[in-house]
């Protein structure tokens, strides 16, 4: 049988309209990937024969349909870049030491931790460097903050009626009391009750009762080592005759300090925080000595290491809060650290409180004195807390450089990319069967349309 020009083009129709009729659905979808392919080759920088034999081969297909891909990353990070993802990198591996140690089985060993004889005179915190050090602490005078009194008053003295408004005004706020001696036994009962009733608040003002030789006074005293300086007013201000007595920063912390049984050396300090040696704070307290030694307590180590976890994990937060604008894996991370490892009651447990701005307080007698009481409970809980901040850190260093330079938008226009049906290359196209049925059909499609 001769086959001339016609026959073959009969032929050919009749093969597109035969495949056509079989698969239907898969041309449509398969030509629409193919207009899109040529489409995208064109624009990639194809040459000029190239171009024109594509687009010649992609007539009688569907126009390509417009998409949205993934933006084109930079091949080379600019020297800020580089340097962000160095620190990156560097804090999430920091954090997971830190996590990793507090879950250690020697958590309480290796650590020579600093720990007063006396916390009446001084409190110390801190690691030492030699657990052989020795240091010996006298505390001859505190700083003081401001110092307002009222006059003195008879202490025994029945059936006291003073009585009327207080108001202070602190570094953190205005503040206003009623208060009133009624049915109060004597004035040293009276005192007493006001002075209950002024600390109830956060005022930054710390009240309490002075008494000498029979007589008791109100005394009002900011914290200590504060130059800060408050004002006292009311009806009851005036009656009690509330006045100042030290401004704020008059009186300066003086101790001395000898170490290893060397020459003692006298320092003066504008507050009652000092710095013992390297890596070692002092909190003064109290007039008298103490001896500040390494601690043998397993738990204070315990306390140490986690006290050095909540530091990391604000400073790493902390960090990304300064380089997170406009960069989707930082938003990423941030939001994975804002979400609590354990619940809140149980983080109290432990001695850790999560604040408003997504960082960690860490309050470590609160610790040691659950720890004392329910040792085995308050482990669990630390190594629960511990472990996932360290599963938090790991899924930040899986973020891609990418998302962690690359703009907010680059993920949302990522997920449209994978999530498109028409994109060959999309996370429909991958899906087992479909990816088969998808690529036989193309090829047969470019056998009778090319």
């Amino acid at each position: 049988m001769q086959v001339n020009a016609a026959n073959l083009y009969l032929l050919d129709r009749a093969g597109q309209s035969k495949t056509n009729g079989i698969f239907t659905g898969y041309a449509r979808a398969n030509n629409q990937r193919l207009a899109q392919l040529f489409d995208r080759t064109l624009n990639s920088g194809t040459s000029p024969v190239q171009g024109s034999q594509a687009v010649q081969n992609a007539q009688g297909l569907n126009p390509p349909m417009v998409t949205t891909i993934s933006p084109t990353r930079p091949k080379v990070l600019t020297f800020e870049d580089s340097a962000f993802l160095k620190n990156y990198r560097n804090n999430m591996l920091d954090l997971q030491t830190a996590a990793a140690r507090v879950r250690s089985s020697e958590a309480g060993e290796g650590i020579p931790v600093a720990m007063s004889a006396d916390p009446t005179v001084a409190e110390a915190r801190g690691r030492m460097e030699n657990a052989s050090d020795q240091y010996e602490v006298t505390v001859e005078q505190l700083a003081s903050g401001q110092v307002s009194q009222s006059e003195p008053l008879s202490a025994q003295d029945p059936l006291p009626t003073a009585s009327g408004s207080l108001r202070l005004e602190t570094g953190k706020g205005k503040f206003s009391f009623f208060m009133s001696g009624a049915g109060m036994e004597d004035n040293r009962e009276m005192l007493e009750n006001f002075a209950v009733k002024l600390n109830s608040q956060d005022t930054g003002v710390t009240a309490s009762v002075v008494e000498r030789e029979g007589t008791v006074s109100l005394r009002l005293e900011n914290s200590a080592g504060e130059k800060g300086s408050f004002v006292v007013s009311g009806t009851l201000q005036k009656r009690l005759n509330i006045q100042e007595t030290q401004a704020a920063g008059e009186q300066e912390a003086v101790y001395t300090i000898k170490k290893n049984g060397g020459e003692a050396e006298r320092h003066t300090s504008e507050k009652n925080t000092v710095e013992l040696d390297k890596g070692i704070s002092l909190k003064l307290k109290g007039e008298g000595s103490t001896k500040v030694t390494a601690a043998s307590d397993i738990l204070e180590g315990v306390a140490e290491k986690l006290s050095l976890l909540v530091e990391k994990f604000n400073s790493t937060r902390d960090f990304l809060s300064r380089n997170g604008e406009n960069r989707q894996g930082v938003q990423n991370q941030l939001r994975r650290m804002s979400n609590q490892t354990v619940p809140e009651k149980s983080m109290s447990l432990i001695g850790v409180t999560a604040q408003k701005d997504g960082s960690y307080s860490f309050d470590r007698e609160a610790f040691l004195s659950q720890a004392r009481r329910t040792p085995d409970l308050v482990s669990s809980i630390a190594e629960d807390f511990s472990k996932g901040i360290q599963n938090i850190a790991q899924r930040g260093m899986r973020e891609s450089s990418g998302s962690l330079v690359g703009p907010v938008e680059y993920g949302r226009r990522m997920t449209e990319t994978q999530q498109n049906p028409v994109n060959v290359l999309s996370t429909y196209s991958k899906n087992g069967v479909h990816n088969l049925m998808n690529f036989y059909a193309a090829g047969v499609l470019m056998n009778l349309n090319v």
